[in-house]
């Protein structure tokens, strides 16, 4: 809509023009430089607006950040100066008045920028830490109360990128095996990292930020964290040959790590061999010889990934869980039992089936291409096993049939093979085996796909999958579809061709409806049905 947008472009010059502010004219787009708070602090600010739908808000960078406050001030990345004074996900521009949406965003990063130099945003400081400490990000594979010596290694955690990621876990990291599997080689030994528990970090905006030598963190330290003090210093005496070393300052506002390197003047056999012992002393008498980097930690431990996106909700860590299918629905509720903790925390998640992945399941199946051919519990396992490193994952290729002795080993067993046979077969077993016995849920769909439907059996004295339909040849219990619903019926399709004939020909003998009115998802809880005799 050019008519629209040369009318916005009107309006935003218009606004910028009342506030002082001139178009820059010298870069592509809509630019316009001018002062902050033009009153009284008078910080030049360059604004740019790149979204005529505000979607984005514009884009306001401080040219020189200490005017006004001597100093750096909150929301400010020190990077290219850009001002952070808008939350874009909890605020909505109003696109059909940019005028008046440019005026907002202006008075608002005054307010801010004011607010900051007064010393009203010093939380936002000690929240903000890590964007003004960061050269870098490391993963941690820490529980978060953890304190003592920690190792940091240097992973590829991709197969198929050259890119290494930092991490940091105690003794072997759980990701090791990704480098592993991705370099066929074991990672290295590691670096000593202390790990420090320390107050919540912060710094005086005053102040030259952040420190580049040994003399500036020891003097940001001694404020700060005392107790951290020196542990640059012992934690090179520790070690042997090192021209690095890294220290974790765990704090309440997060953890932050400091890469110290000796300069390379330094780096001779004297200063890092046979003077090893008295380091730290030499260290203190030359502090320039070290240069200091900051790293953030970012959470990645096995707690964190599976209980931040749960809530207050137990997951399922601790569990023992046999998934017997993963076909189409097996396959993706294999993966959110994964992501919900199954085989975490000393449990396993166990998969079984002994069919085979084909071009025909590829449009709706969890897994493409690259698992063509392979057996489809052991390629869930090994896809899983690479998303998510932490989890105890095992497979089984043969039919559950022949194994059935193992089900009683877990706390759940799970039935998504969709078969009503087999189902059967499982339920048969299960019923003969009570009361030890673990609870079994048959999940299946009905309807060419229209119905997901759950069904839990495990109390003796309630319901068992069998008493859905207690005729195998007569009418279900329970109808899914609405009465007078129109349905036709046809021979489904085979799935491909398959090594087990058996298996696929009762699959493509299979009936499936269409034309189903409305989809529905159900579960059934055996607590409701009484047992009936069969």
């Amino acid at each position: 809509m050019p008519e629209r947008d040369d009318a916005s472009v009107r309006r935003i010059h218009d606004a910028f023009s009342q506030r002082n502010f001139r178009r820059d004219f010298s870069r592509r787009g809509l630019h316009y430089i001018g002062l902050l708070d033009e009153n009284g602090l008078k910080v030049p600010a360059i604004v740019s607006v790149d979204d005529l739908d505000f979607i984005r808000p514009p884009v306001i960078c401080l040219t020189d950040p200490e005017a006004g406050s001597k100093g750096q001030v909150p929301h400010v990345l020190r990077s290219d100066g850009t001002f952070c004074y808008l939350d874009r996900k909890s605020v909505v521009l109003d696109r059909y008045k940019p005028a008046e949406t440019i005026i907002q965003c202006l008075e608002r990063a005054d307010q801010v920028l004011r607010d900051a130099v007064r010393g009203r945003l010093a939380d936002d400081l000690a929240e903000e830490f890590g964007g003004y400490w960061c050269d870098g990000e490391v993963l941690v594979d820490l529980p978060p109360s953890f304190e003592g010596d920690a190792k940091i290694h240097i992973l590829r955690l991709d197969r198929y990128l050259e890119h290494k990621t930092i991490v940091v876990s105690h003794d072997k990291s759980r990701f090791a095996k990704l480098h592993r599997r991705n370099t066929g080689k074991d990672p290295d030994p590691g670096i000593l990292c202390p790990v420090v528990l320390v107050p919540p970090l912060s710094f005086d905006p005053k102040q030259s930020w952040p420190p580049k030598d040994l003399a500036q963190l020891n003097a940001w330290l001694k404020k700060m964290a005392p107790n951290a003090l020196g542990s640059i210093e012992a934690a090179f005496a520790r070690t042997k040959d090192l021209h690095i070393q890294w220290i974790c300052l765990s704090a309440p506002n997060g953890r932050f790590f400091v890469s110290a390197e000796i300069a390379k003047p330094y780096r001779t056999p004297e200063f890092l061999k046979n003077r090893r012992a008295s380091i730290s002393r030499t260290l203190d008498r030359i502090p320039a010889a070290v240069e200091i980097s900051g790293y953030v930690g970012v959470p990645a431990d096995e707690g964190y990934v599976f209980s931040r996106n749960l809530g207050h909700m137990k997951n399922l860590a601790g569990k023992r869980i046999l998934l017997i299918g993963c076909g189409t629905v097996g396959g993706f509720l294999a993966q959110h039992l994964a992501q919900s903790s199954a085989g975490a925390g000393g449990g396993r998640l166990m998969l079984v089936d002994d069919d085979e992945l084909q071009g025909a399941n590829l449009g709706r199946h969890l897994l493409g291409a690259p698992y063509l051919t392979w057996n489809k519990a052991e390629a869930c396992a090994d896809f899983l096993g690479q998303q998510l490193p932490h989890l105890d994952i095992g497979f089984s290729c043969d039919s559950i049939m022949k194994q059935l002795a193992i089900m009683q080993r877990y706390d759940l067993c799970i039935d998504a093979t969709g078969e009503e046979a087999l189902s059967i077969a499982l339920n048969d077993y299960a019923v003969r085996k009570r009361p030890d016995f673990p609870p079994i849920l048959y999940t299946w769909l009905e309807g060419n796909g229209a119905a997901a439907v759950g069904f839990m059996s495990h109390d003796p004295d309630l319901a068992c999958f069998k008493c859905l339909k207690v005729e195998l040849a007569g009418e279900k219990r329970f109808r899914l579809l609405r009465e007078g619903v129109e349905i036709e019926t046809a021979r489904n399709l085979p799935c491909g061709p398959s090594p087990t004939p058996s298996r696929k020909s009762s699959r493509a003998s299979r009936l499936r409806r269409s034309r189903i009115a409305r989809p529905a998802a159900y579960f059934w809880d055996a607590t409701e049905a009484r047992t009936s005799k069969y």
